[in-house]
Order: structure tokens, then sequence, then C-alpha cells
């Protein structure tokens, strides 16, 4: 379990597979109104309370996004508001891919260069280009994405629009 804190108020928890056998959940199963992963979470947090000095009360606002990742663990981002509306604690699941649009060529293959990416496609309209990154590859670099180009979204939305409208000239994997 890998725990990085962002701030006051968030940090990133990584699960690998292993963590995720040795917890008893899996990604797909992870819902807050189920015992069993509240009792995953509440884990979690006693370790980030160890390992950080942070105590976070899972009981009280908090915001979780879960994304999975390929090599079957998953990316756990925690943000308690600032705000003191009660909201309670939410799990949401976002679109594993995220996609960011470059002007042109070059500016693309800055960013695969200097935030070392090695997975994702690439599509063109033929003017601008789009990258479809999986969100853990962008989790640690999206401020060095976003130096050289734009992002467009998450959702499924936007990343079926991309596959039907752009045209595919690239797919990498790691």
């Amino acid at each position: 379990m890998n725990i990085q804190p962002i701030g006051n108020n968030k940090f990133i928890v990584i699960l690998s597979r292993e963590d995720l056998t040795d917890l008893d959940i899996t990604y797909d199963t992870m819902d807050y109104s189920d015992i069993e992963t509240r009792r995953v979470i509440w884990t979690i947090l006693d370790r980030v309370r160890s390992r950080t000095g942070k105590d976070i009360d899972p009981s009280g606002n908090l915001i979780i996004e879960a994304a999975p990742d390929s090599a079957g663990g998953c990316i756990l981002i925690f943000t308690v508001p600032v705000s003191k509306s009660n909201i309670g604690t939410v799990i949401s699941k976002s679109n594993p891919t995220q996609i960011f649009e470059f002007e042109n060529i070059n500016d693309l293959l800055d960013v695969l260069t200097a935030a070392r990416i090695t997975d994702g496609k690439i599509y063109t309209d033929g003017k601008k280009y789009r990258a479809e990154f999986p969100t853990r590859e962008t989790t640690f670099c999206r401020r060095i994405i976003e130096e050289f180009g734009k992002f467009v979204g998450c959702d499924s939305l936007t990343a079926a629009s991309t596959h039907e409208h752009w045209q595919e000239i690239s797919k990498s994997t790691s």
C-alpha cells in the first residue's frame, strides 16, 4: 500500500493486486453502502493515520475517488471537503481513462517524453491531437500534461465522442 499526501485535505492510496487480496476486496465490489467496503476503508484510514499522523473520520465528510489500474490494483484519492456541508462519505468510481487535447504533435511527444507515459491511445482529427491515457498514468503527472495540452474530459461521453469522430493513429502498451 502506497500512501501519498497531497496537501492538507487530500491523499492518494495506491493498492496493488496483493493489497486488494489481503484486504479481501476488488475494485468491482467497492461500494460504500456495503459493510465490507467500509471495513476496508477504515483499515486503510488506520494505516494512513499510523504513517502520516492524520486522523480522518470515515463517518464524517469524505470523498473517495476510485480508479482501477491495469495491474489489477486500484488508485484511491481521498479528499476531506473544506466546506462544512454534510455530504457524508462517498465512493465515486471514475472512468479509467482521461482525455487531453494538443495543438500539435510536438506538444504531445513532449508530454510522452517528460511524463514518461507508456500506455494510451493517440487520435487526430487532421489538425489537432488527442491522447487517451489510463488514469493511473496521469495521476502523478497531470500538471506536466496540462503544460502542453488541455484536459478534455474523463467521462464516457467524451471518450465515445473521441472514438467516433477522431482517427486512432497509435496505441501503445506497457
